[in-house]
């Protein structure tokens, strides 16, 4: 059952201008570690930022949460696997959350036109909370 969802949208050219003004401070705002080590070989620098910001945000929103503990930008990494679907890893305290509301599943996809992204997250729950 759905337990919530999300979405956002952003304009990439925002994401760009905040880089380009604080530089490595706004990648280590927004990018957990393993997300960081993933940056560093992409090519598409803004468009990177721009999914891992946006999709937190849906995440946030499908959680319920806002971006407030345990959901901060840093409790979630947004990785991309080998055929560029984006995988979740929740930091222990937000897993415990997750746990204790009964969601056993969160998933986020992108999809940008132009210099708009959007973000759209779902949570799923087994069982009603």
């Amino acid at each position: 059952m759905i337990y919530g969802i999300g979405l956002d949208l952003l304009d990439l050219e925002r994401i760009e201008r905040l880089h380009h003004k604080y530089g490595e401070r706004f990648e280590r705002h927004v990018l957990t570690l393993d997300e960081m080590n993933q940056y560093q070989s992409v090519g598409r620098k803004t468009h990177y930022l721009a999914t891992r910001f946006s999709g937190k945000e849906a995440i946030s929103k499908a959680l319920g949460l806002g971006l407030r503990a345990p959901m901060t930008l840093h409790s979630v990494s947004i990785i991309s696997n080998e055929i560029g679907k984006p995988d979740l890893i929740f930091e222990a305290k937000l897993r415990q959350h997750l746990d204790d509301l009964r969601v056993n599943g969160v998933f986020v996809s992108f999809s940008h036109e132009g210099s708009l992204l959007s973000s759209y997250a779902i949570a799923e729950s087994a069982q009603p909370g």
